[in-house]
């Protein structure tokens, strides 16, 4: 793979900002751990982990993101995808409605596995691993990982026995890193190893059908199945705790908020489906995968209005919004705007992506559908994630 000029670009900045930091570090601790590791990057995680703000040498740290950590992680965001995308197009592999099915698991584990820890159901300290930006770390670690191994299986030239072989090693592997966790003891609630083999089998039934339909595996199925399995198992006691099996404080359980949300949206979401069907310019809005950025980013907007803002007076336990950007929207409208000014940018963006740059992007369909891919996740993952708080009450 040759280095571009951008490739160099982001070489030399990155290579410069650790120099500064390890010298500054070197020159002054107080100055660039303190007050700024700690007070906007380290602390809001540890203060996130301990459900209350921190301090470190008289600096104190809160929950939730600050503008200079919504600007970092920004700009490692737009560099990942911009490596993802080069990695992806390598590998030729289509960015396309399908890979986003794929992928949908590693999203949805993500969520899940966050509202856990707000639960109480990790330890420390693997509950730092489930706290942002930590928990996005690994979670992209895993999705590329099963990537690359899926990739590997489907398009390399290999005997039937060997492609088993590597699925079956996968799946042993798996098993014991899952037993491994349980026994240490890490978390709130336990279950059993029995229950895990259950579902890691089960999760696999999409490469073992692929296997014994085509004799292969396609590498978004085995995507799939790797991400079913956290997800599955990390739904287990989700679905405890909405039986009443809980380990920490919850203002109860509230179904009916869940339902009132997921309604309203997907009425939207229709709405916009059925207007793009009768409107053949508009037509792009009816597609699939920019559906699915109008409902992620839905799901976050109306989440946050309604749990803030209590709009339906369902007695709502009160919220608030970690987010400087979003909290100064909502400020000004009374809530309302959040969710309008996100269903607004979606449509924009759709515009320029599919209706007013078509011609000149229709050569670049992968790198476009990479960032819808990414919107996607940037509304649907904290949008589920908060949608699964108020639903679980804590």
């Amino acid at each position: 793979m040759r280095l571009t000029k951008l490739d160099l670009s982001i070489i030399i900045f990155t290579t410069t900002a650790l120099a500064a930091l390890a010298i500054g570090y070197i020159l002054s601790p107080t100055l660039v751990y303190d007050k700024w590791i700690w007070r906007y990057y380290w602390g809001p995680v540890v203060a996130d982990a301990l459900n209350h703000s921190v301090e470190y040498h008289g600096v104190l740290a809160h929950e939730g993101y600050t503008l200079v950590s919504e600007i970092t992680y920004g700009i490692i965001v737009a560099i990942s995808i911009y490596y993802i995308y080069r990695l992806i197009r390598r590998m030729k592999i289509q960015a396309d409605w399908r890979f986003c099915v794929a992928l949908l698991p590693y999203i949805l584990f993500g969520s899940v596995s966050r509202t856990l820890e707000d639960t109480g159901f990790f330890k420390i300290p693997l509950t730092y691993w489930f706290i942002s930006p930590l928990i996005y770390l690994q979670i992209g670690f895993y999705a590329i990982l099963s990537i690359i191994i899926g990739w590997y299986i489907e398009r390399k030239i290999l005997n039937k026995k060997k492609k088993l072989f590597l699925i079956g090693l996968f799946f042993v592997v798996t098993i014991l890193i899952v037993i491994w966790m349980q026994i240490q003891n890490l978390t709130s609630f336990y279950v059993s190893p029995a229950i895990s083999v259950i579902i890691i089998t089960f999760s696999f039934v999409p490469v073992l059908w692929d296997f014994i339909k085509i004799k292969n595996v396609r590498m978004n199925n085995f995507v799939l199945s790797t991400g079913l399995i956290p997800l599955l198992l990390s739904l287990i006691p989700i679905s405890m705790w909405i039986m009443g099996f809980r380990w920490g404080k919850t203002t109860g359980v509230r179904i009916d908020v869940f339902s009132v949300i997921v309604v309203i949206v997907s009425i939207v979401t229709a709405v916009v489906y059925i207007v793009s069907r009768y409107k053949s310019n508009l037509r792009p809005f009816g597609v699939q995968l920019n559906l699915a950025m109008i409902f992620g980013h839905l799901i976050d907007g109306m989440t946050s209005y309604v749990s803030i803002y209590d709009p339906f007076h369902m007695n709502i336990p009160i919220y608030g919004e970690k987010h400087p950007i979003s909290l100064f929207i909502m400020d000004i409208s009374g809530g309302i705007l959040f969710p309008v000014t996100k269903f607004i940018l979606i449509l924009l963006i759709i515009y320029i992506f599919d209706i007013l740059y078509r011609d000149e992007l229709k050569h670049h369909t992968t790198l476009v559908n990479l960032i819808k891919i990414g919107i996607f996740i940037l509304g649907f993952a904290p949008g589920t994630r908060d949608l699964l708080r108020v639903t679980l009450g804590v």
